[in-house]
């Protein structure tokens, strides 16, 4: 989700946000209605009760003693209210209030004999949702009664209470409803970015039937996948291999050749064309390669890949740090920093390795000072047999294989190969891999 904005990126999101929104809107609607309604239909409910209980407990003491007034107490009484007798009223607070003066008047138009009663209320000093209140009787004592009426805020927090509930319920079962028909979109991403790079990663073929069909057709699709690129491996492959033996034959004839510069001249195409096949099967090693990512010393490899350029007499040099650990393949680096590096020996006349880290992960940086290339052509630098003949000599050596080769290696490490141009001249060409590779030595 990006900062500032409550519109989720994702698929599964979004339903979820569009539900809930919906339910919410629903339930915000009827809560207001039901608050309104229960509220108003509870507290008439309860003065036409209290109405019921004054009328009977009038008639059943009027006839009784003092004695047995106190004895029926109990029996009047309810759980919503308590019916006491007493000689004195209580002070009456109806016409302040305009709550106490809407019971009373509930009460009188539901029992019309009440209207020419003294009747008081008032609300309970130490609890302003408790009415308490009295009834003359004819003799001139007092029935007086406790009772609880429900007050608006009261009745809005209950239902509020009740329909939070509810939401977390409805939000829960939403979530495990979306998740279910989320899971195979997601298993489809992970599967759709895993084609192409080593076996297939087949989909479980499960939920509704346009997913099952999905799953199938996306299965079969890999399967087509991965033959293309297996039948591609072993042709190039078997290809690059047999060419290797006429050029030896080439090689050796060549030698019995007597004009020394016709000779050189043979030689060096030869030469060329070993190299190509080298790249060739360095980039279908790439495709095949099943090496496990294990916790190794990045400084360490540079600084022997380097070590063994010097020592064949190659202007190359290291800064950087004397140890790094990081948990990456250790082969395929060393073949995308000898790929760096070969590039910027051939077209920069020597290679300059840097090694550091930042709070975003591990740079290893590989320059040169030679001609760079076209901002317009960095993009097509990393393709596949692509040679940008415009940025380097015609007589390098090469088919363009090998930024595509440190492409590859990068993607699979999760890392990225960034290319840029130095100024005045030339080229920086980095292997960044994310801080979560970077590991404690």
């Amino acid at each position: 989700m990006t900062r500032g904005h409550i519109w989720p990126d994702g698929l599964i999101g979004r339903v979820m946000v569009v539900l809930l929104a919906a339910i919410l809107l629903e339930f915000l609607g009827s809560a207001l209605l039901y608050q309104y309604f229960d509220t108003s239909t509870s507290r008439e409910e309860s003065a036409r009760n209290l109405a019921e209980q004054l009328v009977v407990a009038d008639q059943v003491l009027s006839g009784a003693t003092p004695v047995e007034r106190h004895a029926l107490e109990s029996q009047l009484s309810s759980d919503h209210v308590r019916i006491v007798w007493r000689t004195v009223p209580i002070a009456d607070q109806t016409f302040r209030k305009d709550a106490l003066r809407e019971v009373r008047d509930i009460m009188i138009d539901w029992e019309g004999n009440l209207a020419k009663r003294d009747i008081r209320l008032a609300f309970d000093r130490h609890n302003d949702k408790r009415i308490v209140g009295s009834i003359a009787l004819a003799d001139g004592s007092h029935v007086q009664f406790v009772t609880d009426m429900r007050s608006h805020l009261e009745s809005f927090y209950l239902s509020a209470f009740s329909i939070g509930t509810l939401l977390v319920g409805v939000f829960l079962a939403a979530a495990l409803v979306i998740r279910a028909l989320g899971s195979p979109l997601r298993n489809l991403a992970t599967a759709a970015d895993a084609a192409g790079h080593g076996e297939p990663v087949l989909l479980t073929e499960r939920g509704p039937p346009d997913l099952r069909a999905l799953a199938r057709a996306f299965n079969a699709m890999q399967l087509r996948v991965t033959d293309l690129i297996s039948s591609r491996t072993r042709a190039l492959a078997a290809m690059s291999h047999d060419l290797r033996t006429p050029l030896a034959r080439l090689r050796l004839r060549s030698e019995q050749i007597e004009d020394e510069m016709v000779q050189a001249a043979i030689g060096k195409d030869i030469h060329e064309m070993e190299r190509m096949l080298d790249s060739v099967l360095a980039y279908l090693a790439g495709v095949a390669d099943d090496e496990e990512p294990r916790t190794m010393d990045l400084a360490a490899l540079a600084m022997t890949v380097v070590d063994d350029a010097t020592d064949l007499g190659q202007p190359v040099d290291y800064a950087g740090p004397d140890s790094l650990h990081a948990k990456l393949r250790s082969l395929r680096i060393k073949r995308a920093l000898g790929n760096l590096i070969d590039n910027a020996l051939n077209y920069g006349d020597g290679a300059h390795v840097r090694l550091s880290t930042s709070g975003s992960g591990i740079h290893l940086v590989v320059e040169d000072d030679g001609p760079g290339i076209p901002a317009a052509e960095l993009p097509a630098a990393v393709e596949p047999f692509r040679r940008l003949d415009s940025a380097r000599p015609r007589n390098t050596a090469g088919m363009g294989l090998g930024l595509s080769i440190v492409t590859d290696i990068m993607q699979r490490e999760g890392g990225e190969l960034r290319l840029r141009n130095r100024l005045p001249h030339g080229l920086t060409a980095e292997l960044f891999f994310p801080q979560t590779q970077q590991k404690r030595p």
